[in-house]
């Protein structure tokens, strides 16, 4: 460090090395701190809004070695006006198994006048889907119904896991 003269005959009060260096420290830590708290409230907001959620249980039996599935107490399974769901896990079970399983096909919102979204049996009743593999809009709606003969007498359930977010944050699982 150079050497400085002062005149005049008044006190200066000048920091030493190592205290410069405590207060640069300080700041420094302070400034981490903001930063980390800045961090958390970007993560906040990423996650705000998106909410797992098991999917509703259907169920039923087979009549007329035929089943449909399509509401639960009158309500129809699939997101509420101004959501989007995001299906990660469904799950059929209580069908037949064998050489000639049971078979149920998924549909979107109708079960005529449309392929369907997806085939299970009973030999195959589960299967995972990967982000925005398997999605429903606001308004749509899950319907099940059996291809063939039907053989279960049983319950059927139908069960899963999902993810949910507000339909314009649907980014954010995809």
């Amino acid at each position: 460090m150079a050497l400085q003269v002062i005149r005049g005959g008044a006190p200066v009060d000048i920091p030493t090395s190592g205290e410069v260096a405590d207060e640069v420290d300080a700041r420094a830590r302070a400034f981490a701190r903001e930063q980390r708290q800045i961090e958390t409230e970007r993560e906040m907001e990423r996650a705000r809004a998106v909410k797992w959620m098991r999917l509703p249980q259907l169920s039923g039996t087979a009549s007329a070695s035929a089943i449909t599935l399509s509401d639960l107490n009158g309500a129809p399974l699939g997101p509420d006006q101004g959501f989007a769901w995001n299906l990660r896990r469904i799950v059929i079970d209580g069908m037949t198994s064998g050489a000639t399983p049971d078979v149920l096909n998924m549909y979107r919102n109708a079960i005529t006048g449309q392929p369907p979204l997806w085939q299970f049996n009973g030999n195959t009743f589960g299967y995972t889907f990967s982000k925005g593999e398997m999605t429903l809009g606001p308004g749509d709606a899950l319907k099940f119904a059996s291809v063939g003969t039907f053989a279960a007498t049983g319950l059927i359930r139908v069960t899963g896991e999902l993810i949910q977010v507000p339909a314009e944050m649907l980014a954010k699982i995809l």
